[in-house]
């Protein structure tokens, strides 16, 4: 008994020191992290900036992930601590914009290098750039476009250069807009899941992959009134600038199957139809670059001397305005949902907390929405346009700015606004309401699983376990035709105009900003810094500056985030853990009888939606 004992005393021993070694190896490893980080912070406060050089260089314009309006976190700092998550890269439209513009007339730079075949994008900011670029080349700078592969925008926009060089293995794949969907009326069925949907508004095609197994004529139809005219515009601009005979881009996407198979190679199908000028590997692009651009070292297996987007971003200077006036620029970017706003995500907290940083600001004189949202809950919706009502009760102006695209939801945060505007490209409209609820009542059955028990009401009596009663389809249904008369009441008391007037181009049904402003559900087609001179005239103001309100930092993630950009913090994890780790951080419910409705006002465009 006593070696027994001896045994697992050592086993305990040998036990509690491995822990004490591990514990203290990681201890002392997030002390030196932290040691780093905060000498690193500091050491920033006193490190000289470097002089940006842009004499006879190139602008280095490659800008990698997806254009906003207002950037903002797509993933937690300690996320990208734990998950290994990374952020995704997003560039402001504006800031994109004014290194363009400023480069046109930049005696300085050399040229412009111009990738945007990896940076994604809606029409109307592709348009934006495209003629920025068209500026440059307007006013003789050379402008050298490069891609791996080319879609709809990344080809507009660089057929706007000089000349187009196309890697020897990539595609010229500006073959127009396509609209196709998964309709899964049958897989439902097979899996004996009830999807019961409700609808206000026969143009809202939204929810029709729960009730059909192909594309309605009604979603066809306004998706070719949105998509058609875009589509020749775009090849217009595209044709004009290469000088290509009108229709050689339809014909070429008419024709690319049929003409691989006489030339494989899908990089010279397009050089022969002059989409492209070169077609280069490469190696054979960084040889033709040394010969146009050499660099200082004179060395071929380097790139040309160049400055980068905000590099340059840093060497344009700011118009210094001390106005005590100012125009707030509130951003709603996303699809709208309650809680925080992250990328991708228009959280009604942040929004509305920032409306009442305005709202208790007696310097702010009037107000610009930002939208660029598909739509998303109505109740999120409504604290935002709660939250604007009380600006506006202060009688200080509304203006929104409608970017690439304002829907559904995107249009009923606008009902307050005394003026909107819009681009010509901005999709928007949608002005419709569907609910969706599921119900398990044939699983059930099948897993020969009963249901029964008592409730204290005859409203508790029904849960989605079971089929959905007439009473409850009905409830549903009024509920969702009467959030839908709301919506029109909102936007016919905004525009002037009477309910049977907007109830006529309603009904789900999506719009371009430029038949939009026909149909009078917008006032003006310009961009933001029209809306936000527009807003400075309602206000009675020439002297202004305007200020945006971004969501506040949490301290902890901010340090954080600076910890792993100091130390270059790479940590992996196992893949399976991390799948786990996103079942638990998801809340997963198997089956959820909390009879949440999940009622969305959204544009037919994005894939389905639940707002709980």
């Amino acid at each position: 008994m006593s070696k027994a004992k001896s045994i697992w005393s050592k086993a305990d021993s040998f036990l509690s020191l491995t822990r004490k070694i591990l514990v203290n190896s990681f201890t002392a490893l997030i002390l030196v992290f932290l040691t780093i980080s905060i000498f690193g912070f500091l050491g920033s406060f006193f490190e000289a900036e470097d002089e940006i050089n842009t004499q006879d260089k190139i602008l280095w314009f490659k800008p990698v992930g997806v254009v906003v309006d207002n950037s903002s976190s797509s993933a937690t700092s300690l996320d990208s601590l734990i998950l290994g998550a990374t952020e995704i890269q997003q560039h402001k439209l504006s800031d994109l914009i004014k290194v363009l513009n400023n480069a046109a007339t930049d005696e300085k730079l050399a040229a412009v290098y111009l990738n945007v075949s990896e940076l994604g994008m809606y029409y109307a900011s592709a348009f934006d750039i495209a003629n920025a670029v068209k500026n440059i080349k307007e006013n003789g700078k050379r402008v050298i476009a490069y891609g791996e592969n080319f879609g709809n925008n990344a080809y507009l926009i660089s057929s706007q250069a000089d000349q187009i060089i196309l890697n020897k293995y990539g595609t010229v794949g500006a073959f127009g807009f396509s609209r196709k969907r998964e309709y899964v009326k049958d897989l439902y069925q097979n899996v004996k899941l009830n999807q019961h949907v409700f609808i206000a508004g026969e143009w809202k095609t939204g929810p029709e992959p729960f009730t059909r197994n192909d594309m309605s004529e009604e979603d066809k139809t306004s998706w070719n009134d949105f998509a058609v005219p875009l589509w020749k515009k775009m090849t217009s601009y595209i044709e004009e600038a290469r000088n290509l005979p009108e229709g050689t881009i339809q014909n070429y996407g008419d024709s690319f199957w049929e003409s691989s198979l006489i030339e494989p190679e899908a990089s010279l199908i397009a050089f022969d139809n002059g989409l492209v000028d070169k077609v280069f590997t490469v190696e054979e692009l960084r040889h033709w670059l040394f010969e146009e651009f050499p660099n200082e070292d004179d060395d071929v297996s380097k790139l040309p001397d160049s400055v980068s987007i905000y590099e340059y971003l840093s060497t344009i200077k700011s118009e210094e305005n001390d106005s005590k006036n100012k125009i707030a620029v509130i951003h709603i970017e996303g699809t709208i949902t309650t809680g925080e706003a992250t990328f991708g995500i228009a959280g009604s907290d942040t929004i509305v907390k920032n409306i009442r940083k305005a709202i208790k600001d007696d310097n702010v004189k009037a107000l610009v929405l930002r939208v660029n949202s598909p739509g998303g809950g109505v109740y999120a919706s409504e604290l935002i346009t709660n939250a604007l009502k009380e600006f506006k009760d202060t009688d200080r102006p509304i203006v929104s700015s409608m970017g690439d695209i304002a829907a559904s939801g995107g249009v009923w945060v606008t009902t307050l606004s005394d003026e909107i505007w819009a681009k010509n490209e901005t999709l928007t409209g949608s002005i419709g309401v569907y609910a969706t609820l599921p119900t398990f009542e044939n699983l059930y059955d099948w897993a020969g699983i009963q249901v029964d028990g008592i409730s204290s009401t005859k409203a508790g009596e029904w849960d989605p376990r079971l089929s959905m009663p007439d009473n409850v389809t009905n409830a549903i249904q009024a509920s969702v035709d009467d959030t839908y008369d709301n919506f029109v009441d909102k936007v016919s008391e905004n525009r002037g105009m009477r309910y049977e007037e907007v109830h006529a181009i309603a009904k789900g049904r999506i719009w371009s900003g430029d038949k939009a402003l026909q149909l009078g559900l917008v006032d003006k087609i310009g961009n933001l810094d029209d809306a936000i001179s527009a807003a400075s005239s309602l206000a009675n103001i020439e002297d202004f500056k305007v200020i945006r309100y971004l969501k506040e930092i949490d301290p902890f993630e901010a340090f954080v985030a600076e910890l792993i950009g100091n130390i270059d913090l790479d940590l992996k994890i196992n893949r399976n853990t991390k799948r786990f780790l996103d079942f638990i951080d998801d809340g997963y419910d198997f089956i959820d009888d909390k009879k949440d409705i999940n009622m969305i006002s959204y544009c037919f465009e994005c894939e389905f939606f639940i707002a709980k």
